[in-house]
């Protein structure tokens, strides 16, 4: 009787770590074709006709809508080439889009925000870039205008979570090659140095 009743219990309890488990996993999300792994945040499905917008590799949004003006949708699209340090310009986008900054692993990463409308209502755009080694995306949450500081946290969230390699050099890591380089140089001076040096004794000896 006793052992029976220690089955019963554990039975349960291995299925409640089977669903956290599994629950855990959906909210996962990888691209192994761009090298990148996200968390879904909470309150996100899946989203396939977004899909059909070109470059869209991944789409989501809001099950359960904050706004009665509608869902915030989290998408990702590739860019097609890989990012350069440099930020992008006020003066190269349009005059209703904003600047801004997002941080990345470390890294300071280029973003725009644009409020629009759409349908007559009032709507938020936020664009992350990151620069992922194999080919960089674009990180885009929009909705409602009314969501804009739920869709700025759930944007950083994201960015937090969001894992791949990439193919800029951290500070240490460029400063690792400076070093590097510096010292090569050094080498080579060094080396041209004794040459001179014993093809002028060469000479006075001759």
């Amino acid at each position: 009787m006793r052992r029976s009743a220690v089955r019963t219990r554990v039975i349960p309890c291995l299925m409640l770590l089977l669903m956290v488990s599994a629950s855990a996993d959906a909210s996962q999300v990888r691209n192994a074709e761009l090298g990148y792994a996200l968390t879904l945040p909470e309150g996100f499905t899946d989203f396939p006709a977004a899909r059909s917008q070109k470059d869209v590799v991944d789409a989501w949004s809001e099950t359960a809508p904050a706004s009665a003006n509608g869902a915030l949708v989290l998408l990702v699209a590739r860019m097609h080439g890989v990012l350069p340090r440099e930020a992008l310009r006020q003066e190269d986008v349009p005059a209703n889009t904003q600047v801004v900054g997002f941080k990345w692993k470390g890294f300071d990463v280029s973003g725009l925000k644009t409020l629009t409308t759409q349908a007559g209502q009032p709507v938020f755009v936020l664009v992350a870039q990151v620069p992922l080694r194999k080919e960089a995306v674009q990180l885009s949450v929009a909705g409602p205008a009314d969501q804009e500081a739920r869709g700025q946290s759930i944007m950083e969230a994201t960015l937090a979570s969001l894992e791949g390699e990439t193919n800029w050099l951290t500070s240490a890591e460029r400063s690792g090659r400076l070093g590097r380089a510096a010292g090569l140089w050094i080498g080579i001076a060094v080396a041209l140095i004794a040459v001179l040096a014993w093809r002028k004794r060469r000479a006075q000896s001759a």
